[in-house]
């Protein structure tokens, strides 16, 4: 009887040490990569697979994302995978190796942004290598249909179509998820044939088209009293010639014009394939107004009499003051051509006297 507990007691020494050798391996052989944060501390582990990767955290929660390779940086640096109950993007070093990245769906304008953790292998593990063939391989087929592998995204202001490239590896070219197309949406979606590349700005300048030939202008005064007009020129600020016009007098002036400005906007294409394509677009920028024409009119303000006779003349002194008549601009461009103007019926016509400062006669 001694000899069958002996052994029984053998036996069950040898079972536990069996299964503390099991409990004690497992963790380690089951993850791939472990997080760490910037402080060097370990946040957690993931675990690799064929269908995308399990993330462990220190707290206990476990999130499995499924591999997305429409969410991999062009070039296949860093690669996508998408978590559908969290509604989020994480993107991962290829080399097992390095920063993290993730886009959260549900905000209003999802943007990949640097997570708080970076990877690394597990000792002298692999990291992702041993996966890289499966996750990078083409497609064998589009997905069975019913089933769509990832979820139908909705730009704004736009259809649902698969979530394609984004620009420079930082916007999303995607919205919220679609209450109406999801992962089991009634009609087959292809991975690439609604993918629409999205296009990034990356060089914006604004050039001169340089000036048409100048043109001439005749300022007529149809008053009976003497104008004063100053003309303004947005181009050379307080520059502000002022002419005298007498009544039924003229005044040339020679102005000249710009022909506007041309806006050269170099963009950047991801294609299907991940290539870089280039375009240029130009746009062109009307001329801006550029002269304004202020017109005053001389009125008498005081006048100095010599009551004592000793005078030569009567009326020593006449003091004159401008009183503002109105504002009017010229038209910009190739809207300006030759021609006459007649400045006081234009100012009047503006019916703004009271933008017009007087003009006050100095002491």
């Amino acid at each position: 009887m001694s000899i069958v507990m002996c052994r029984m007691n053998h036996s069950l020494v040898f079972l536990l040490a069996c299964f503390s050798v099991v409990l004690t391996v497992e963790p380690t052989s089951a993850a791939d990569l472990e997080m760490v944060d910037g402080y060097g501390n370990v946040t957690g582990f993931v675990d690799v697979s064929r269908k995308g990767l399990t993330v462990i955290e220190n707290t206990g929660d476990r999130f499995f994302y499924q591999r997305a390779r429409q969410y991999d940086l062009p070039g296949g640096r860093y690669l996508g995978f998408y978590n559908l109950t969290l509604n989020r993007i994480i993107r991962f070093p290829r080399s097992g190796h390095g920063p993290v990245e993730r886009a959260d769906l549900n905000t209003p304008y999802p943007q990949f942004v640097p997570a708080t953790v970076s990877v690394r292998p597990i000792g002298s593990g692999r990291g992702f290598a041993p996966y890289l063939d499966a996750w990078l391989a083409p497609p064998l087929g589009p997905p069975p249909i019913g089933l769509s592998p990832y979820p139908a995204i909705v730009p704004y202001g736009g259809g649902p179509y698969v979530s394609g490239y984004y620009s420079s590896g930082t916007t999303l070219s995607v919205g919220p998820i679609s209450p109406s197309i999801g992962l089991t949406s009634p009609h087959p979606i292809s991975r690439f044939s609604n993918i629409r590349p999205q296009s990034t700005v990356i060089e914006s300048r604004i050039v001169d088209e340089g000036n048409l030939p100048p043109v001439e202008i005749e300022f007529l005064n149809t008053h009976n009293e003497t104008l004063i007009v100053t003309l303004t020129d947005a181009r050379h600020p307080g520059r502000e010639p002022q002419y005298r016009i007498e009544p039924g007098g003229s005044q040339r002036v020679r102005l000249p014009r710009d022909a506007g400005q041309v806006r050269i906007d170099l963009y950047q294409t991801i294609d299907l394939l991940g290539n870089a394509v280039q375009r240029e677009s130009r746009v062109a920028i009307a001329p801006e107004v550029r002269y304004e024409v202020v017109v005053h009119r001389m009125r008498i303000q005081s006048i100095a009499i010599d009551r004592t006779g000793t005078s030569p003349n009567e009326i020593e002194d006449v003091n004159m003051q401008g009183v503002g008549v109105g504002r009017f601009v010229l038209p910009p461009g190739d809207q300006l051509v030759s021609g006459q103007i007649d400045v006081f019926a234009t100012a009047a016509g503006a019916a703004n006297p009271g933008s017009v400062a007087p003009i006050v006669p100095t002491p």
